[in-house]
């Protein structure tokens, strides 16, 4: 924030002179400049004095911190009043939801008793420390960093500290790992889908997870509008029936239909009662997709004794059972719409046990190759 002098304003009223200044305050969590007056003296006093107290309060007042009072404010309060209603307004819902978790779970509590220029870097780590020694794995750990560190970024570009003491920050312990995550096999998709042969709507919202890649929002986002006869365009996303934007721009694009994707959505076409492929019960909005794998999907599974992982390890299958098939991850990365390909192999391609023995089988091969031409030099 830019200093600024101040000679004050001197003024007459009620029998006495008075100085008029401007101070910067914390108003609802944010640094605004605030009019302030102070009485000086009597008018009965003279201007001589008025003018030599003015001088001494205007000392005081560009003192402070070269014109702008030292101000501090508790982070729950920030939190509140400022940096929640920014993530409101800048944040899916699907994301807001996850960071207010992640605040009632781990950060309220922490942070309950600081305020933001008294917290130090050293703080951040002892926290963050404390989460790993409490058998929090990396990923968690992670996110809560992010939200910390957002949260004092933006006091900072607010004006409100210097620095953001969660930059260097980072637990001292290390954290567990990550439990690897699941990608169906075409076994166990066309598993799945046998099981849930009397559910077509059920069948049809878990293909388009396991052989078409879309994540669980895309697919509550559908309309009948994005079906054609030989593609399916992605153009927005739905979190609890609440509908929005896909959750990156490369996102919007379209994803060539097959079999048996084509089949179901023709039989679940007949039974078409609103725009949304997915309606809820009132039809006005896409349903739940999360609620309804758990409440429609999941429970049949269980009956039948399949492992329900969720949707999400559909899109993983996809990814990995088009680099089998082709031989390269461009594919998948195509499918699954991501920026960069070093997403798609880091997060969603899993690797098959039969695929590295018959690499090194191919190796061995050639490397065999190789010497039975040097000794027949």
């Amino acid at each position: 924030m830019t200093t600024r002098h101040q000679a004050g304003y001197v003024f007459a009223a009620n029998g006495a002179f008075h100085v008029r200044y401007y101070v910067t305050q914390v108003v609802d969590g944010q640094l605004k400049r605030v009019q302030k007056s102070e009485r000086l003296c009597s008018k009965g006093d003279g201007t001589k004095t008025a003018r030599r107290l003015t001088a001494a309060v205007m000392e005081r007042v560009n003192a402070d911190s070269g014109g702008v009072a030292q101000v501090d404010v508790p982070v729950t309060e920030f939190w509140e009043r400022t940096y929640l209603p920014h993530l409101e307004r800048t944040t899916k819902a699907s994301t807001l939801h996850g960071y207010k978790k992640l605040w009632g779970q781990h950060l309220a509590l922490h942070l309950a008793s600081f305020k933001l220029r008294e917290y130090k870097t050293v703080d951040a780590t002892r926290f963050l420390t404390s989460l790993a020694e409490r058998g929090l794995g990396t990923r968690t750990i992670a996110h809560v960093r992010s939200l910390l560190s957002g949260l004092f970024r933006h006091a900072l570009r607010t004006g409100l500290i210097e620095t953001n003491p969660v930059r260097d920050a980072g637990s001292l312990t290390p954290a567990r790992a990550a439990e690897p995550t699941h990608a169906y096999t075409l076994e166990e998709c066309e598993n799945i889908i046998s099981a849930l042969v009397t559910d077509v709507q059920a069948q049809l919202v878990f293909a388009l997870a396991c052989f078409l890649g879309l994540r669980p929002g895309e697919i509550a986002g559908l309309q009948w509008a994005d079906v054609s006869d030989e593609w399916i365009h992605v153009r927005r996303s739905s979190w609890r029936g609440i509908t929005g934007t896909t959750k990156t721009p490369e996102s919007v694009a379209s994803v060539p239909l097959i079999e048996p994707l084509k089949s179901l959505l023709a039989v679940w076409q007949l039974q078409a009662k609103s725009d949304w492929l997915f309606p809820s019960n009132r039809g006005d909005r896409p349903i739940n997709i999360s609620q309804f794998a758990q409440r429609v999907i999941a429970p049949v599974l269980k009956a039948k004794n399949i492992a329900w992982h969720g949707l999400y390890a559909g899109r993983r299958g996809a990814a990995t059972l088009l680099v089998q098939l082709t031989g390269n991850a461009v594919a998948s990365q195509y499918v699954l719409r991501h920026k960069n390909l070093s997403t798609t192999t880091a997060f969603y391609v899993k690797p098959v046990r039969e695929e590295a023995v018959e690499g090194l089988r191919l190796l061995e091969a050639k490397l065999a190759e190789r010497k039975a031409e040097q000794e027949g030099l």
